[in-house]
C-alpha cells in the first residue's frame, strides 16, 4: 500500500506541475511531459495486469515501453544540441541501443525483462545527459539553479546511472536471492524513480516560474 502511495505521489506531482506549465513549454519540455504521460500509462496498465487481471508479471509492458522512453529522451537531447556532430552521435547511440534491444527480444522473448537492454539504455542516456549537463553548466554557470534542463538532467543521470549495477546482477539475484533482489528493486529502482520524476516536476515548476517572471517584467 505504502509503495503504491509513494509511486502515485512521484507521478501525480510532476503530472500536475506539468499541466500547470504546459502552455509555457517549448517542444523540448513537452517531449519530457509526453514521456511522463507514456510512463504513467504503462504504470497504470501494469497495475491493471497484476491487480485486476491476476497476471503474475507485468515486465513485458516495461520491455515494450523501453524504446518509447529512450526515444523520447534521446529526441529531447537531439533538439537540445545545435551541433550536427553531437546530433549524429545521439542517433548512432540510439541505433546501437535498438540493436541490443532486438537481440534481447530474440534471445529471451518478450516476457523476461531485458536487463541488457536496460543497461544499454542507461549507459546511452547517462552519457548523453552528462553531456547536456556539462554544456548547460558552461552556458548557464551563473543561474543554473533556475534552469529546468539542469534539474531534469540530474534526475535522469541519477536514475539511469544508479540502476546499472542492479540490472547487471538482476537475473543472478532473482535466481539465488529472490527476496534480497526484491528489496534492492524497491530501494534502488523505485527510490531513484521517485527522485527522477520529482526532479522532473521541479523542472516543470521552473518552466512556469521563469515564464511568469519574464511576463511580469514585460508588463512592468
Amino acid at each position: 500500500m505504502i509503495e503504491n502511495i509513494n509511486d502515485a505521489v512521484a507521478l501525480v506531482v510532476p503530472l500536475v506541475l506539468g499541466l500547470m506549465a504546459f502552455r509555457y513549454m517549448n517542444l523540448l519540455y513537452r517531449i519530457y511531459f509526453f514521456q511522463l504521460l507514456a510512463y504513467i500509462i504503462v504504470y497504470i496498465l501494469g497495475w491493471i495486469v497484476v491487480k485486476l487481471l491476476g497476471g503474475t508479471s507485468n515486465q513485458w509492458l516495461y520491455n515494450i515501453s523501453m524504446p518509447v522512453e529512450t526515444g523520447f529522451l534521446t529526441w529531447a537531447a537531439y533538439l537540445y544540441f545545435k551541433e550536427e556532430k553531437r546530433k549524429y552521435l545521439i542517433l548512432i547511440g540510439f541505433a546501437a541501443f535498438m540493436i541490443i534491444y532486438i537481440i534481447d527480444i530474440i534471445m529471451k522473448g518478450i516476457l523476461i525483462i531485458f536487463n541488457y537492454g536496460y543497461i544499454a539504455e542507461s549507459a546511452l542516456l547517462v552519457m548523453i545527459y552528462l553531456l547536456v549537463l556539462y554544456s548547460h553548466f558552461i552556458k548557464q554557470s551563473m543561474n543554473w539553479q533556475t534552469s529546468p534542463e539542469i534539474w531534469i538532467g540530474i534526475g535522469i543521470v541519477l536514475y539511469f546511472g544508479g540502476v546499472v549495477p542492479y540490472f547487471s546482477l538482476m537475473h543472478y539475484l532473482q535466481s539465488t536471492h529472490p527476496t534480497y533482489s526484491r528489496e534492492l528493486y524497491e530501494y534502488i529502482i523505485e527510490g531513484l524513480c521517485t527522485i527522477r520524476y520529482l526532479l522532473l516536476g521541479f523542472g516543470f515548476w521552473l518552466v512556469r516560474r521563469n515564464a511568469l517572471a519574464k511576463i511580469s517584467i514585460v508588463n512592468e
